[in-house]
């Protein structure tokens, strides 16, 4: 059976700051597939934005505002989200900041960060 290549991803070498204020980003890209770490600063916020991309999140640590299409929820860390491609989003994180892995697929292009609403991101 041929080996089948697994690419070992090293959150920490991949970290680098995003244009949004408050928020760095840890990205890796596959075929059919995008993966970003976010760390979140205390209140740092995510403008509404959509993309095509369904989008799959994972609180790692902290708490998380999340509003899609004019509903509020508090997500905390072991919580999770999906959001349909092309559905509006924002989010803000809480009083002790948020970690985050969130999943693309299809991959995101451009990658992070969000683009204010009207934009597409």
């Amino acid at each position: 059976m041929a080996e089948v290549p697994v690419e070992i991803i090293d959150w920490a070498r991949r970290e680098r700051p995003a244009p949004l204020a408050g928020i760095t980003a840890a990205v890796a890209v596959g075929a059919q597939l995008s993966a970003v770490r976010y760390t979140l600063d205390a209140d740092a916020p995510v403008p509404e934005h959509s993309h095509p991309n369904e989008e799959f999140g994972q609180i790692l640590r902290g708490s998380l505002e999340l509003r899609v299409a004019g509903r509020t929820r508090v997500l905390r860390a072991g919580e999770a989200f999906l959001v349909p491609g092309g559905v509006p989003h924002a989010a803000r994180a809480l009083d002790e900041g948020c970690e985050l892995l969130e999943c693309y697929a299809p991959p995101r292009d451009p990658l992070p960060p969000a683009t204010p609403s009207g934009g597409s991101s």
